[in-house]
């Protein structure tokens, strides 16, 4: 809790010049569904076909409840009657589950006249606004030990069942948008008397707050076409209000539900973005060339990590370029952005659980009737020789860092993501890998350079300049159907059309302006690229790479010898998720026949902490001299555990993030891309590793070695004159 008192009154109090804008808002039941259609729009499958992924959530039956739920939601009405609700508009129809937006300027006031048509306590609380006590959402007793102010608490500001009560909060200069903000901030409001249950039974809404004047009569921001709200989170049911409804509801043996039984809870768990699963969200429609702005925000435990991702463009967000938003419970961001090619675009999570669970929908840029401006002249020309190729993979051929780390520990123990024992498969698997070779035969491959030692199991470092075309001659040498799919870049597909074994294919990547680094960028920025023919399977089983882009300097473009690059892709490899995991039982298991790939132990020990695919030091070729100039590309995907904190001992670096800031430790998560600028000054070999423990126990470490400089290193072998 924290405690302000009035110790000394202003001499004048804010003086707030705005409108009065007041809403009329009721919380009520509904029967909400999931994915109204029924169908997975993405594998066009009924969502309740055999091996669906989305069957766990949506197969209706004796202990399970489906996909449709019973929920409370708020709705506005017209005047404080409540008997007249107001009817969304196409403009609002992808809001779904979510309330009816709560806008206003800096200067306002704003009023919420709240009916609770719910049997239970209720309220709204917002964020970002200002309020008193007697306004505050949250439900403490004099009994709660939250209660510490003594006296009586505020009970008008939760509501009771069938009652009204009118919220008032204010918009001082204070809680808007700086100058440096963009000119609405995302915000929220959601029932607070128990926010856990509420609003995992769905009470939560989307509120923005704009700077003075900068709004129309209606609300819309000037100069700007369209406005979207999303609220991906993993729904709860199992902590919803109305669980026990549900369950009397929607189960055909109610008294036979468990709801302890773990795999009723998961099927509760809906990941969802504004109440929709597996592309059934409407609305999110759109010009070309339209001046579009996303509001995200999101609720939720611990497993909502996000990384929100559109395919075919990338945004501003904060002066930085990217195309995948990391996000957080109770966070909030504001994405600009402005189409260029039409068709019909994913918008989906990429932390891999969520996307398979169904966190993902689809986003249409229509050619509408506008005035064409011309097509962007691109007259750099790349041209790319990539395979996918399968190899045996070892993740620690090397166990000397390993076994020292284990000696200075004083433990004796055996690693369970490295040693075999009875059942594991060990640190060899098999995996494909993007290759670089040297013209369209496939004949030669590239061969690394020093330099590129350290790409481990990434493909090859890919350049590009803004104004370049991409041409990617992609040869599937694997014995599976495979692609090769760019974040940041324009093409003139939306989707990505998959290459069968034995196949030759072409990608042609455009590098638009937006491709490159935005205004907060630094000069170049990573993207990754990889196959989507099953984006977590594929990506599981080996294939991703990086992708640089650069924007020009004046005159001169970048030149990727002038400095030294390195990318590094922090992920737990889940070999679990890979297409191979039965190949690998059948090579590497000395007792193949007797591995039970649902036992917990054999699931952990194929959980694979690398960067770039090697663990406990046996990532190489991180070489440098003191005073070179070092480009760190750092690269994040994966699931819920993919939270690492990049740190480098012995040296800073410094980013760019609205300005420029020096660290030692960077935050990496699913959909991050960064790069990091060091120039190293003292030599020696340095440990390079991520700060989470587990990840720490599990291997994700290495080394960097920083030798004198060259030119010291020059003047020391010149003979010496007596």
């Amino acid at each position: 809790m924290v405690s302000v008192q009035d110790c000394h009154k202003p001499s004048t109090e804010d003086k707030l010049q705005g409108k009065v804008r007041h809403y009329y808002i009721a919380a009520e039941e509904l029967v909400w569904s999931y994915a109204p259609s029924g169908v997975d729009t993405f594998t066009k499958e009924n969502l309740t076909a055999p091996e669906s992924d989305a069957g766990v959530f949506f197969e209706q039956g004796p202990t399970r409840i489906g996909g449709s739920y019973k929920k409370l939601v708020y709705r506005e009405y017209s005047d404080a009657s409540f008997a007249t609700r107001k009817v969304r508009g196409p403009e609002e129809e992808h809001l779904g589950i979510l309330g009816p937006l709560i806008w206003a300027e800096v200067g306002d006031t704003i009023k919420v006249t709240f009916r609770n048509k719910s049997p239970h306590p209720l309220s709204i609380e917002p964020t970002g606004v200002r309020f008193s006590k007697d306004n505050e959402g949250t439900y403490y007793t004099p009994h709660s030990t939250l209660w510490k102010g003594g006296g009586s608490p505020h009970p008008a500001s939760h509501v009771a069942p069938q009652e009204t009560f009118t919220y008032e909060w204010t918009v001082p200069e204070d809680v808007g948008p700086t100058h440096a903000d963009p000119v609405c901030l995302a915000k929220m409001y959601y029932s607070a008397v128990d926010p856990t249950r509420d609003i995992f039974t769905g009470l939560i809404g989307p509120m923005k707050i704009c700077k003075k004047g900068s709004l129309l009569e209606n609300g819309r921001q000037k100069d700007v076409d369209k406005e979207f709200y999303l609220f991906p989170t993993v729904f709860d049911e199992n902590e919803s209000l109305l669980l026990d409804d549900n369950i009397k509801m929607f189960t055909t043996t109610p008294d036979l539900v468990n709801k302890e039984d773990e795999d009723f809870q998961e099927s509760n768990k809906m990941h969802s973005t504004n109440g929709f699963m597996y592309g059934n969200q409407p609305g999110l429609n759109m010009c070309q060339g339209d001046s579009v702005v996303w509001y995200l925000f999101s609720a939720g435990s611990e497993v909502d990590v996000h990384g929100i991702y559109f395919s075919g463009h990338t945004f501003l967000s904060k002066g930085e370029r990217r195309d995948a938003a990391n996000l957080f419970p109770h966070a909030s961001l504001t994405l600009l952005m402005q189409p260029d090619t039409t068709g019909t675009f994913d918008v989906l999570c990429l932390t891999t659980d969520h996307y398979t669970g169904g966190m993902k929908q689809k986003y249409t840029v229509n050619q509408c009737k506008r005035q064409s401006e011309g097509s962007p002249v691109y007259q750099g020309k790349r041209t790319y020789h990539v395979a996918a190729v399968e190899v045996e993979w070892d993740y620690s051929p090397h166990r000397e860092w390993e076994k020292e780390l284990h000696r200075l520990q004083e433990q004796n123990v055996s690693n369970v993501f490295l040693d075999k024992e009875e059942f594991y498969i060990g640190s060899k698997y098999k995996k494909v890998v993007y290759r670089q070779y040297t013209d369209s035969s496939f004949k030669v491959p590239v061969e690394r350079k020093a330099e590129e030692e350290h790409l481990g199991i990434l493909g090859p470092q890919l350049h590009a300049n803004i104004g370049d075309t991409v041409k990617i001659i992609f040869k599937n040498m694997a014995t599976r159907p495979y692609s090769i799919h760019a974040h940041g870049v324009k093409t003139q597909r939306s989707t990505v059309v998959p290459t069968q074994p034995g196949e030759v294919q072409t990608y042609v990547w455009e590098v638009p302006e937006r491709a490159g680094g935005g205004p907060e960028d630094a000069a170049c920025i990573p993207w990754a690229y990889y196959s989507t023919v099953d984006r977590v399977k594929d990506l599981y089983s080996g294939l991703i790479g990086p992708l640089i882009v650069c924007r020009k300097h004046g005159t001169k473009v970048f030149d990727p010898t002038r400095k030294l690059e390195f990318s590094l892709l922090f992920l737990v490899f889940d070999e679990n998720e890979s297409w191979y995991l039965d190949d690998n039982i059948q090579t590497y298991s000395d007792h193949p026949e007797k591995v039970n790939k649902n036992d917990d132990g054999f699931i952990e020990s194929n959980k694979m902490h690398g960067i770039n695919g090697r663990m406990f030091g046996n990532l190489h070729g991180l070489t440098m001299h003191v005073g070179d100039a070092v480009s760190w590309y750092l690269l994040g995907l994966g699931n819920e555990v993919d939270l690492h904190t990049v740190h480098f001992h012995g040296h800073s670096f410094r980013y760019k993030h609205r300005g420029i800031y020096s660290s030692d430790v960077f935050d990496v998560f699913p959909g991050t891309y960064q790069t990091l600028e060091m120039v190293p000054q003292t030599p020696g070999t340095w440990l390079l590793h991520c700060h989470v423990t587990d990840h720490i126990h599990a291997g994700m470490g290495t080394t960097y070695t920083v030798l004198p400089s060259e030119a010291l290193l020059q003047s020391a072998q010149q003979p010496v004159s007596v």
